[in-house]
């Protein structure tokens, strides 16, 4: 079941009601956080929660609930869905009020709806096919905001090209994917762009740098030109729903595989430290 919920209500989300004068659905003025459960055990939580949370403080949104309170809402819904792998979806907007572009009065409280719903895990044993887009976003792009436009216009482009994915660049200046982060493999180091208000600060990209570093791979974040990505020996697109896959395309064009040791080795440990934390395996 599909588990909806909005301000303590909880149900099927299609009987979820949502009101009119959410700030969400007039600015997109919001943050949100996505992650993964399994038969219950939630993924990463801490990592999410000091994003969101960060999310919420740039966007100066005064969060009601705790860290606790909230995981407890979140662990509420996912119980509810029942066993299985399900993916986890969670936002907070500014509060209910009449539409304006200032910020409501501080009695509006904060809004908090939350989704859980069936994981759908990718097939790892395809490469993924990569199409490119200019980085036409703003410059908040580290807030992990509601306001998705140019993703959602890529994610098109992605689906019209028979691609997977989107990757965005500024000019020749690699920034990221559209819904993912973006890494490289390159003489053995595992490269990703210096993270700043061009780039999301990524869990999964975290993970990745971590497990790199226990695995005994050099780690190095930095300005990457987009002739870099076409010439690296491998291209990673990694994210919560994604966690690590590779791609052999970019725009028609073969690009990777050439170090698919390395590559299977990080990304055997990432589902290794998945299977650990929550039982998942991927694979």
């Amino acid at each position: 079941m599909k588990i909806g919920y909005y301000n303590g209500v909880m149900g099927p989300v299609d009987e979820i009601r949502i009101p009119m004068q959410d700030r969400a659905l007039f600015f997109g003025d919001g943050v949100y956080d996505v992650t993964f459960a399994n038969d219950g055990k939630l993924f990463a939580m801490e990592d999410h929660l000091d994003r969101f949370y960060n999310s919420c403080r740039m966007m100066r949104i005064d969060f009601p609930l705790s860290r606790e309170e909230l995981t407890a809402e979140i662990q509420k819904c996912v119980d509810a869905a029942g066993k299985g792998e399900v993916t986890i979806y969670w936002q907070s907007s500014r509060g209910n009020c009449a539409r304006n572009h200032v910020f409501p009065d501080p009695l509006n409280k904060p809004t908090l709806l939350i989704t859980v719903s069936e994981g759908k895990p990718i097939d790892y044993s395809h490469p993924m096919k990569l199409c490119t887009d200019e980085d036409t976003r703003f410059f908040h792009c580290n807030i992990k905001t509601l306001n998705l436009i140019p993703n959602v216009m890529a994610a098109e482009h992605a689906k019209e090209a028979g691609c997977n994915e989107s990757i965005f660049h500024r000019g020749n200046q690699l920034t990221e994917c559209a819904h993912s982060a973006l890494l490289l493999l390159k003489g053995g180091k595992l490269l990703a762009p210096v993270l700043n208000e061009l780039v999301l600060p990524s869990i999964s990209r975290k993970h990745l740098f971590e497990i790199a570093e226990t695995e005994g791979v050099p780690t190095e974040a930095r300005d990457i030109t987009m002739d870099e990505v076409f010439d690296a020996d491998e291209v990673i697109v990694c994210s919560t729903t994604k966690v690590c896959a590779h791609a052999d395309t970019i725009d028609e064009k073969p690009v990777g595989m050439k170090d698919p040791e390395l590559f299977c080795r990080l990304q055997k440990a990432y589902f290794g430290r998945i299977e650990r934390e929550i039982g998942l395996k991927l694979g």
